[in-house]
């Protein structure tokens, strides 16, 4: 399939956001007690492909949300196509954990979505002497919410920043909004300005009606990626 994906008539879907940085520098791949750090929402992580010394080639990301399982292990909730399953995820130059669940959407050359409705959401795990996972940042969750149309929204994201707008879309497990997105956001959180409810994590961009630039974003339903990690949500 080599047509962009339409998500409902008035969406089309664009190209997937994880950044993909050349030969970035990773100080020191090895997990020490004396690198512990704190990673929550809105974060810049990178989930690494390979190694070549001390340099680390991989997908930048935004971090999503935090969720605990039953047994107590912390995730951190980003985007599907972030990462694979056992890829080292790096924060601040250094590998602090890996990536242990992804539902990753088949993309096409153009990074395209091949099934518009295809789940897209990943979940890693950090090396306790190496970092922690804690809410907080900008986007402060009070509690798991359903997007509804009309809702006034805001995320997170690493390369773009702080960004509100309006969900104009609800469908299946995916969010419309006009909220602008850019490569390195994948996974950012959003937020319901009215009640601090945490909706979704950043898909990619999309266009609107008959628009043949992105005028928007698409989010991935929070509490379906939440469901199929096996986790709740984390707030603070």
């Amino acid at each position: 399939m080599h047509t962009r994906p339409r998500i409902a008539a008035a969406v089309l879907a664009t190209a997937a956001l994880a950044a993909a940085p050349t030969a970035v520098a990773s100080a020191d791949p090895v997990l020490t007690a004396a690198t512990s750090t704190t990673v929550s929402p809105g974060a810049s992580v990178l989930t690494v492909s390979s190694m070549h010394g001390n340099t680390a080639d991989g997908l930048a990301c935004t971090v999503g949300f935090i969720g605990q399982r039953s047994d107590g292990t912390k995730v951190g909730v980003y985007a599907g196509h972030c990462g694979k399953v056992g890829e080292k995820v790096a924060f601040g130059n250094r590998v602090v954990g890996k990536t242990i669940a992804s539902s990753a959407p088949q993309l096409t050359a153009q990074e395209t979505f091949v099934n518009q409705n295809a789940a897209d959401w990943a979940a890693f795990t950090v090396d306790p002497g190496s970092a922690q996972l804690v809410p907080g940042g900008r986007a402060k969750a009070s509690s798991l919410g359903k997007a509804r149309v009309g809702d006034k929204v805001c995320s997170d994201g690493a390369t773009s920043g702080w960004r509100c707008g309006t969900v104009v879309q609800v469908d299946g497990s995916y969010i419309a909004t006009t909220i602008g997105v850019q490569t390195g956001d994948s996974g950012g959180p959003l937020i319901r300005t009215a009640d601090g409810a945490a909706l979704g994590i950043a898909s990619r961009a999309a266009s609107f009606g008959n628009s043949k630039t992105p005028t928007g974003s698409l989010y991935y339903d929070l509490g379906s990626a939440l469901s199929a990690i096996g986790a709740t949500l984390v707030t603070g």
